[in-house]
């Protein structure tokens, strides 16, 4: 009885390793081993090259779509850059076009660059792309009306186990991260313990609020702080910058504006890398509702930018250099000193950002304790390639920004520049800026003196 025992567990742990031997059924009888080829004109194939034994996410886009592909692919740029060096070792990206007859490699190429992309874009004959679009379940057939509508769910798995779900390319990045880097590669990475109790209770999200960060946040950001890899401008103060029936018709129908040669909208895509602004399909109630999120957010970052300024109400340290008086250090008016020179700085801030963003913006008070108006005509620094004065103004019945050439400081009053008005607007920094940090300004009057400002670096 022992040894029939001993036979009958013998031959079930036999047929668990023949078993666990044999590849996934989603193996190579199940995938298409169609021929494709990458952005740079290598040939592979689907399966030997692309996905045996490998942890992929799986879309498939077209270059001309006017909306939905280019939110698919910059929401996959941040699981790219969440993953980091993690993607092309072991978990894979492919985008895979649906439009073989327009997306030669090099336009797939473009495409890749223009948006930063970090992984494999394909090509190949539309029959195959079909098939496949099919056996990964991507093919919707209602939707085939000779247009390039297509399902926009993506595909993620792992090969070598079998486990494949189908998601939204616009699911939260963290959670597409963690499922491509943990759940697939069966939980390969340490786990943290979460306590449920200190869960933080969810606030009420109002509609416009849901919008951008569904819709906007994939490109924009909304804190001033624009990071040089922006796909789109940051939209902090945008309701101020820009009219109101614009902002509406620009947020339901970018496509139309561009199709239009809309001056504005050729600024933007030009700027950005002649990367269009999707159509999102907006209506007039959603767009309305994101415009007030905007504003109200925009009036939160000035309340705080107020709450700083009361914490910085020291006169900040300024030495003159270019007029032979008294240096003094919380810039008191000196007996040498003419009274139409006497401009005071308070106040002054810039905000914290990445040495690749494109701008950077900073504030300041500048009093003028005179009898006769100063001119602020110049300002400089060693920090960024240009610094310049800004401000909205209306112009054709738009509103745009232009530069200040020379912005007056009133006798015995003062020239304020703050969030969402009049702004130093700095471009081209030449290293990151950090909170806690000091950058100098030199500022230039028309009166002929000049002032080094040391400023603070606040977080935004």
């Amino acid at each position: 009885m022992r040894q029939t025992m001993h036979w009958i567990l013998m031959g079930w742990i036999a047929c668990l390793l023949a078993v666990s031997a044999q590849a996934s059924p989603w193996g190579r009888d199940y995938f298409p081993n169609v021929p494709l080829v990458t952005q740079d004109g290598e040939n592979v194939r689907f399966f030997d090259d692309l996905i045996e034994g490998k942890v992929v996410a799986i879309n498939f886009i077209y270059t001309t779509c006017p909306d939905t592909c280019p939110l698919e692919t910059a929401q996959l740029l941040k699981v790219q850059s969440i993953l980091g060096d993690r993607l092309g070792k072991d978990i894979f990206f492919y985008s895979i076009t649906i439009d073989p007859e327009t997306d030669s490699p090099q336009v797939l190429k473009e495409y890749k660059d223009r948006f930063g992309a970090q992984w494999t874009f394909l090509s190949g004959k539309k029959a195959d792309i079909i098939q496949l679009r099919r056996k990964l379940g991507l093919f919707v057939e209602e939707i085939q009306d000779g247009s390039n509508n297509h399902n926009v769910s993506m595909i993620i798995g792992n090969q070598a186990t079998g486990r494949w779900m189908r998601r939204s390319p616009m699911e939260n990045p963290y959670m597409l991260a963690d499922q491509l880097g943990n759940w697939l590669n069966d939980w390969k990475a340490p786990q943290r313990k979460a306590d449920y109790a200190s869960a933080p209770q969810l606030r009420n999200i109002s509609s416009g609020e849901q919008l951008f960060r569904t819709r906007c946040a994939t490109c924009h950001s909304l804190n001033g702080s624009e990071a040089g890899s922006a796909l789109g401008p940051d939209l902090l103060g945008v309701s101020g910058r820009r009219e109101m029936n614009w902002l509406l018709a620009w947020l339901q129908a970018p496509d139309r504006m561009l199709a239009a040669k809309d001056p504005i909208a050729m600024e933007l895509y030009e700027e950005y890398g002649q990367l269009a602004m999707p159509n999102m399909r907006l209506n007039r109630q959603e767009a309305g509702d994101l415009i007030e999120y905007l504003k109200s957010e925009t009036a939160r970052v000035a309340r705080v930018a107020t709450r700083v300024e009361s914490l910085q109400a020291a006169p900040t340290t300024v030495s003159r250099v270019s007029v032979p008086k008294t240096q003094p250090e919380k810039f008191e008016r000196s007996a040498q000193a003419r009274p139409d020179e006497e401009v005071a700085v308070i106040n002054a801030w810039v905000r914290e950002a990445d040495e690749h963003a494109r701008m950077n913006a900073g504030y300041m008070t500048l009093v003028n304790a005179g009898n006769a108006d100063v001119k602020l005509v110049k300002v400089e620094s060693e920090a960024f390639n240009f610094v310049e004065v800004h401000e909205m103004a209306k112009v054709d019945g738009l509103m745009e920004m232009r530069e200040i050439t020379a912005l007056v400081i009133p006798a015995n009053d003062r020239a304020l520049l703050a969030p969402g008005g009049k702004h130093l607007m700095m471009s081209g920094a030449r290293k990151s800026l950090e909170k806690g940090e000091r950058v100098e300004l030199v500022l230039t009057f028309d009166t002929g003196t000049i002032q080094t400002v040391s400023v603070h670096v606040v977080a935004m």
